[in-house]
């Protein structure tokens, strides 16, 4: 509900953030999917959605057994947090739809699921669409 996104050209026209909010009624039908135990990216700590944090750095926590959401930075280190999806028993990200980039191809493409989301989404309080396609990306893991 509060998964973080940065984005290259900001939806709500603020630029030098990487706080963008996962709109909330996708969080919802994610969360009642996939009964989320983990956010990977929470904007606050306590996350909106009750769920525990595993420390200031996610990437270096310990994803096993956790059904993960992500909404994480979408700058170059993307790459590092697809990466870890696999480490737990389902991960779910909302990323852009960069279809022409490495990390892509390199993660992406390894994803059990891709839901390519209709139109463009509007992130957290913004006036605008953001610029892009978003998707949605299930992994199942350990």
């Amino acid at each position: 509900m509060d998964g973080r996104a940065s984005i290259f050209l900001p939806p709500g026209g603020k630029t030098g953030t990487d706080d963008w909010s996962t709109p909330h009624d996708l969080y919802d039908a994610l969360h009642r999917e996939f009964e989320f135990t983990m956010d990977a990216c929470p904007l606050t700590e306590g996350s909106a959605a009750g769920m525990p944090l595993f420390g200031t750095d996610r990437l270096m926590d310990s994803w096993r057994g956790q059904r993960v959401w992500c909404n994480p930075p979408y700058r170059r280190e993307i790459g590092r947090w697809l990466a870890k999806a696999l480490e737990a028993e389902v991960a779910v990200f909302l990323v852009p739809a960069r279809t022409d980039t490495a990390w892509w191809h390199d993660h992406a493409m390894k994803a059990a699921e891709v839901r390519f989301l209709r139109g463009r989404l509007k992130f957290g309080g913004a006036k605008h669409s953001a610029p892009f396609p978003s998707v949605v990306l299930v992994y199942r893991g350990a």
